[in-house]
């Protein structure tokens, strides 16, 4: 008997450090909801939104020998909590012309703050373009890459805002390496504060 109590004290002090040692709980993640919202500066605006970047600057490529002028331009949108980027830019010896088109559609991490906006973007490219000059035969070419680009962005309002973007592809026929200055316009506009507002999680009812 004595042999038994002995035992189940020894038990129950195993238990009692086990359960101080255990670690903590994880809180669980908040459902998702895809219209949820936030208040700020007396404003709605939409937590998972969609945004447009458009921007132009400069790139060098292992096949030109001068810098190169360029435009873009990316639609930014997620799916739940995933984020994903379409877009399309030129680039020649002017920013009025082109002898590079590229598109790109890229899986990406973003965060963004009541006043900054950062992600970024990675996937595969297409590009198509010639080379050559006025002094020698056009050789075109198209073809697939990888591209990859990051974005930081300082916001005026929490809808509309001012950055930079640094991108680069690689590819089989060239090597690409740029920065752009974007501007930055949300779809996370969605009216004045009301009296209650159902999407806003700090309002809902527990």
């Amino acid at each position: 008997m004595n042999t038994l109590k002995l035992f189940l004290l020894m038990f129950i002090s195993v238990l009692g450090t086990v359960a101080q040692n255990a670690p903590p709980v994880k809180k669980e993640r908040p459902g998702y909801d895809r219209k949820e919202e936030i208040i700020y500066d007396g404003k709605r605006y939409r937590i998972h939104n969609s945004y447009l970047s458009i921007g132009g600057g400069f790139l060098q490529s292992s096949i030109r020998a001068s810098l190169q002028k360029t435009l873009g331009m990316d639609f930014q949108f997620p799916i739940r909590r995933m984020h994903y980027q379409v877009g399309l830019m030129m680039s020649g010896e002017e920013f009025a012309s082109n002898n590079n088109i590229q598109g790109h559609v890229c899986y990406g991490l973003r965060k963004e703050r009541n006043r900054s906006n950062l992600a970024v973007f990675f996937g595969p490219s297409y590009s198509t373009g010639v080379e050559g000059d006025a002094t020698s035969s056009p050789r075109f070419y198209q073809g697939f890459g990888g591209y990859v680009s990051i974005q930081a962005v300082t916001k005026f309002t929490y809808d509309i805002g001012f950055g930079a973007e640094l991108f680069g592809e690689i590819s089989a026929k060239q090597n690409i390496l740029g920065l752009k200055f974007i501007a930055f316009f949300s779809g996370a506009y969605r009216g004045g504060k009301r009296n209650f507002n159902p999407h806003v999680r700090s309002e809902n009812s527990k």
